[in-house]
């Protein structure tokens, strides 16, 4: 999942205002962040997505994110939503794609990556359910507004060129 976990991100701001969009975001993509700095730090594991995407991998940032939060704000609640949606990333992962459960377990998922009309279908509803979450916890007379709408737009559009390019390049590597 790509552009989904924004619509995760967007969702939880909607239930709760009070923890910062930029931290659900970074929150909803804290795996792919994670296997990025270890590529690029030259780390890679036998089993790729072990030390980001497997579920104790997700387990642990989800939990250190959470406590991170919770030390600064005080807020349990707030915590909690904030390790669901890094958890969630798991989920949207084994749906879209094909990841790695725990050393020596099994790899999992759907591979909708290898049909793009439905991982992008997907997607779109996820991006769509999660910004109207968001667009929900806004006053009535800015839920219409031209930037507001164009929400969901750029981040169909962003999934849209991401399942174009991998349909074009079916051997790209991330790492």
């Amino acid at each position: 999942m790509y552009a989904g976990h924004i619509g995760v991100a967007l969702g939880a701001n909607g239930i709760r205002r009070t923890i910062p969009l930029w931290l659900l975001v970074l929150a909803s993509q804290l795996p792919d962040w994670s296997d990025a700095t270890l590529c690029i730090a030259g780390v890679r594991p036998s089993v790729p997505g072990m030390l980001s995407h497997s579920l104790p991998a997700v387990a642990i940032l989800a939990a250190a994110i959470a406590l991170a939060f919770y030390a600064r704000e005080r807020d349990t609640a707030g915590a909690m939503l904030v390790l669901a949606v890094v958890l969630s990333h798991a989920g949207g992962d084994y749906l879209t794609g094909i990841k790695p459960t725990w050393p020596g377990g099994p790899m999992i998922g759907l591979e909708l990556y290898g049909r793009p009309m439905m991982d992008f279908a997907v997607e779109s509803v996820v991006i769509v359910a999660g910004w109207l979450l968001y667009r929900r916890s806004f006053p009535e007379d800015r839920r219409g507004t031209r930037a507001m709408m164009a929400i969901p737009v750029a981040l169909m559009a962003v999934q849209l060129a991401a399942d174009i390019v991998f349909t074009l390049t079916p051997g790209l590597k991330k790492c």
